[in-house]
């Protein structure tokens, strides 16, 4: 069956075609105006439009003097009303959403030389004539999408954008600002989760630094992070190895989130770790990036990050949290005990083995590639400390401090430093003023 966008282009030809008849270009406006209420779904109020213009049309061919002039301009307000940007006779794509990417894709699709349809004006009927259907929200619970017989037609840019920098934006961000600063100056790596992505600021540091550090990250993906980096900036001299207390029993790929957390990961490191269904994760996502590569590349996902950015940049001025033990309300104090009850309640051997392993294995890679290893444990307030469970650290701390007598590795313990609350932004990150203080012991090394 021939392709009723094409038979609507031709009918748009064949009216603009002054050397026809004016029986016969009648003829074909009637076939415009069938060809577009199949394939165009519209309001009220440009139904009427349509109907208004196609008149007026139809009232020109009938007049005895022919006016082209009107009849072009007649033809222009037709393709205007059915959101036809340039020649049918291309690949045509329908565009769901409403939020900052929809504009974006729109954008980047007529550039591609795609006829771009947004998703009001698709008619459900007439559904498999276009040939790409991109959905940039959530449509399936929004805007109703038909059931579509070519799956393969489907491209899912906001699923597959969101675990980049919409469930985990301070990955994104993270990573981010290490392929910005990613050049043969920098002589230094940070790892690490949420602690020391607080208490390491690579611009405190007395050489120049990248900070891998994110919220929720285990020693797992400290160490593929490093060595990703590694490859681009051979020339490090530095890994600061930030770790928790209770690092050696920490599994991410085996938290609540961890399928999410993974997957978040998995375009660089190309693992989902211990994650349960990790294959069937990995494979849609591989599925999905296939085809959204066909369109779209890493520039166009940085260009969309720096967009997205921006309409969640909070304008008002950022102003540093203080930690006050005194001024917890005994629901945050209760909410507190639990988190730290859960972070120190892991009796998992497993965890423990592969994760001495892997820390072993750090090591031993900076030794081999000559990168002074700086092992880092950040302060803590004096509640966390009442809290928390010394075994964990103490367990910690030996097992690093063979790792240092046997791969000649430094390690900063500030685990017993005293700091007054006032350099806490909460009971256990450190804010700007308590960040200064760890610089200085993790500087002493690097000037050396």
């Amino acid at each position: 069956m021939e392709s009723k966008f094409l038979l609507l282009e031709s009918a748009f030809n064949m009216v603009l075609n002054i050397n026809l008849g004016k029986d016969f270009r009648k003829k074909e406006l009637k076939k415009v105006e069938e060809y577009a209420k199949g394939l165009v779904y519209l309001p009220d109020n440009q139904k009427k439009q349509l109907i208004a213009v196609i008149e007026a049309f139809y009232y020109e061919l009938e007049r005895d003097t022919i006016n082209e002039e009107c009849i072009s301009g007649y033809h222009k307000l037709l393709k205007d009303i059915l959101s036809i940007n340039h020649s049918l006779k291309g690949p045509k794509c329908v565009v769901y959403g409403d939020n900052w990417l929809t504009g974006e894709v729109k954008d980047k699709m007529r550039r591609s030389n795609y006829c771009v349809f947004d998703w009001r004006s698709l008619n459900p009927a007439y559904i498999d004539e276009y040939d790409l259907y991109i959905l940039c929200d959530e449509p399936l619970k929004i805007y109703d999408l038909p059931d579509i017989e070519h799956k393969e037609k489907i491209l899912k840019i906001w699923d597959y954008l969101k675990y980049k920098y919409v469930v985990f934006p301070s990955f994104y961000e993270v990573y981010m600002k290490y392929k910005r600063k990613c050049d043969p100056k920098v002589k230094c790596i940070v790892t690490g989760g949420a602690n020391v992505k607080s208490a390491v600021q690579s611009k405190l540091l007395h050489t120049r630094a990248v900070s891998l550090t994110n919220t929720g990250q285990d020693i797992f993906y400290d160490f593929r992070m490093f060595c990703h980096a590694h490859e681009s900036m051979p020339g490090i001299k530095y890994a600061i190895i930030g770790l928790a207390p209770y690092s050696l029993r920490y599994d991410a790929s085996k938290s609540r989130v961890e399928w999410r957390r993974c997957l978040a990961y998995y375009p660089i490191v190309k693992t989902m770790h211990n994650c349960e269904d990790a294959e069937l994760f990995a494979n849609l996502y591989e599925s999905e990036d296939k085809k959204i590569r066909q369109y779209f590349d890493e520039a166009d996902m940085d260009m969309w990050y720096e967009v997205f950015e921006k309409s969640m940049k909070n304008e008002t001025e950022d102003v540093m949290d203080v930690f006050d033990e005194n001024a917890c309300s005994k629901e945050t104090v209760e909410l507190n005990r639990r988190e730290i009850s859960e972070l120190y309640n892991r009796p998992f051997m497993d965890i423990l083995l592969e994760n001495k392993v892997l820390l072993e294995g750090y090591a031993r890679f900076c030794k081999g590639k000559e990168i002074q290893a700086i092992f880092f444990l950040p302060p803590y307030t004096k509640w966390y400390m009442e809290h928390m469970q010394r075994s964990y650290y103490e367990e910690l701390a030996a097992f690093v401090r063979e790792l240092c007598q046997k791969y000649g590795a430094e390690f900063v313990d500030m685990m017993d430093v005293v700091l007054p609350d006032c350099c806490f932004s909460d009971y256990a990150n450190v804010n700007n003023v308590g960040a200064v203080k760890a610089a200085s012991y993790i500087n002493e090394i690097i000037d050396r």
